[in-house]
């Protein structure tokens, strides 16, 4: 646990705030992973007396989306969902604002060789689809499908590497989250010529997840398990969605 304060906040969308965290409790943080988590303490005191249920209630799962270890801060990014623990802080979060942080946990490791990696996501995901995009073999060719909720949630994935992904906007089909990137995939599938050569990791609404990995493991020429990565980041109408939601129960 080290406790940190507010060091920044910049308003990168209407509902996406980047902020960054710093302290010199951040010393030796090491270096996460691509696609990795850490733990937001909110509200409670992590060297006092409260119990433990309490205190994971008081916790959410976020990406640390960089780590500058010459400055000892760390940038998160914050989806505004609406009034929720997290989200109705990083609406009101100063500068000097004290939060808890533990971690960093989770990660993958990127095959090599590796030639195409495809990524299905949602806003909440968006995040750890930079880490991994920055983490891919330079001969590697991403395909990036992110679905927002308007057009004025686009932004870039990542200020080292240049990607245009495709873009589906929720309201301009009225669509629950998670229904655009569905009906994406099985076009998706049909441009895919050699599965052997794709590694496809999908991070979105847990429901979501679980029918888009069902629909890659049993289409007729099947996605082998060990080029398929998903991940429930939440699930809809459900608070503090479990960070280890692999979709495979």
């Amino acid at each position: 646990m080290r406790q940190v304060t507010v060091q920044t906040v910049e308003q990168v969308t209407p509902r996406v705030r980047r902020i960054v965290l710093g302290g010199e409790t951040l010393a030796g943080f090491p270096a996460p992973r691509p696609g990795a988590h850490i733990k937001l303490l909110f509200g409670a005191d992590p060297n006092g007396s409260a119990e433990p249920k309490k205190m994971r209630s008081q916790m959410r799962t976020y990406t640390p989306r960089f780590f500058n270890p010459d400055t000892n801060e760390l940038t998160v990014e914050f989806v505004l969902h609406g009034n929720g623990l997290a989200s109705t802080w990083a609406a009101q979060a100063q500068v000097g604002d004290p939060l808890t942080v533990a971690g960093p946990g989770g990660g993958m490791d990127i095959p090599e060789p590796l030639k195409t990696m495809v990524m299905l996501v949602d806003e909440s995901a968006i995040p750890a689809a930079g880490t991994v995009l920055e983490a891919l073999p330079a001969d590697c060719t991403p395909i990036i499908i992110c679905e927002v909720e308007d057009d004025r949630e686009q932004r870039a994935l990542s200020s080292i590497i240049e990607v245009e992904p495709t873009w589906l906007f929720r309201q301009e089909k009225a669509a629950r989250p998670g229904l655009l990137l569905e009906n994406y995939l099985p076009n998706l599938l049909a441009t895919v010529k050699d599965f052997d050569d794709v590694l496809w990791w999908m991070a979105c609404e847990a429901n979501t997840m679980r029918r888009m990995r069902s629909q890659l493991l049993n289409q007729k020429e099947a996605v082998s398990k060990d080029r398929l990565v998903s991940r429930g980041y939440w699930k809809s109408g459900a608070s503090n969605h479990p960070d280890h939601d692999f979709g495979e129960s």
